[in-house]
């Protein structure tokens, strides 16, 4: 049971969009942690929980007998009296602006930006309990935060001649 579904716009707490986060995974994901109000994001909790409630079930007809079915963690949590929603992908995400056109593959969009996410929803039931996934499939930007790659040098180039012109510590003896 498979279902695709859109957010409302949101602020991307955590934006890993248009590049790999290598961090916990070294052939890297991409993910987004989507904010929205609690009232924007009722209808997507209410998919999450009915999804993980139909596999529950699902588990109980084809095993009778079953106690104690094991939760994962949820893809949503609580912050600041607002809901931050978790979508990763281990495929690149199509990316659009607001007009519906591709975003140009240099576009690097950072946190802070306003978006909406498709996801496809997909209940799992593994070692780690009973949950739901959230796959993000495309996102479309309503207002760009764009910065530089890492790659990129912020500075400019040092002369021979550049001398540092910090103070000597106090108390400096001249020797």
């Amino acid at each position: 049971m498979t279902e695709y579904r859109q957010t409302p716009i949101g602020v991307a707490k955590f934006c890993y969009a248009t590049e790999k986060d290598t961090q916990f995974d070294k052939d890297g994901i991409f993910h987004i942690s989507l904010e929205l109000t609690k009232a924007e994001a009722q209808p997507e909790i209410k998919a999450i929980n009915e999804a993980i409630s139909k596999k529950i079930a699902e588990i109980y007809k084809a095993r009778p007998g079953t106690k104690n079915i094991k939760r994962a963690t949820l893809p949503f949590k609580e912050e600041d009296g607002k809901i931050v929603i978790k979508f990763k992908s281990k495929f690149k995400p199509k990316g659009f602006d607001k007009n519906s056109n591709p975003l140009p593959m240099e576009t690097i969009v950072y946190k802070g930006s306003t978006m909406r996410v498709n996801y496809k929803l997909q209940p799992y039931d593994q070692s780690i309990g009973v949950g739901c996934a959230l796959y993000l499939t495309s996102f479309q930007v309503a207002k760009l935060v764009e910065g530089q790659t890492s790659t990129e040098c912020p500075f400019e180039p040092i002369k021979e001649n550049n001398v540092s012109v910090l103070p000597a510590p106090e108390g400096s003896v001249a020797i």
